[in-house]
């Protein structure tokens, strides 16, 4: 084992930040062991990088200013993100049923948008005759990345997605 590991500091000026969606600067500390990255911390946000570089600088690093190789970090993270979002199933309270807009809503299945425009955040659900479950979520960037996400949804739960209703959230029924 290397006892003295080389660490590296990168900041990304023009990321996505998946829980606003705004776009923001990204900052991430890593070392690589045996051809892996291994990622000791990351944040979005000055506030965030400025905590990532007082903690950095107590150890000695190498500044990457590689944008290529930062965006990998970030991607990886994302990556990440990704995958936990997608096994995120969930029951919403236990009386959620019976509160709107669930409560006047059919068992089915629903794919609900954060907003319109890209990029946003995408939620499978399930409503079944007395509960309401979260199945999936996503964070969609674009068009590909909703296509690819209801694909899934519907390779995974056998649906066929019939129509889209007008509050931006997909139904079957």
């Amino acid at each position: 084992m290397n006892d003295k590991r080389e660490y590296y500091f990168g900041i990304h000026p023009d990321v996505l930040e998946p829980v606003s969606l705004a776009h923001s600067s990204f900052g991430a500390l890593w070392y690589e062991e045996h051809d892996q990255r291994y990622i000791v911390g990351y944040g979005f946000g000055a506030s965030q990088i400025e905590v990532l570089t007082e903690f950095s600088t107590s150890s000695a690093h190498i500044t990457c200013t590689n944008l290529q190789i930062i965006h990998q970090v970030y991607q990886s993270i994302r990556n990440k993100q990704q995958e936990q979002d997608w096994s995120a199933h969930r029951r919403f309270p236990l009386l959620t049923f019976l509160r709107e807009p669930w409560k006047s809503m059919a068992p089915g299945w629903y794919i609900l948008r954060s907003h319109k425009a890209f990029p946003m955040h995408l939620s499978i659900v399930q409503r079944t005759k007395y509960a309401v479950w979260l199945e999936h979520t996503a964070v969609c960037e674009d068009e590909a990345e909703l296509a690819a996400c209801i694909a899934k949804a519907e390779q995974i739960h056998h649906l066929h997605i019939k129509s889209m209703d007008t509050l931006g959230g997909i139904i079957h029924e």
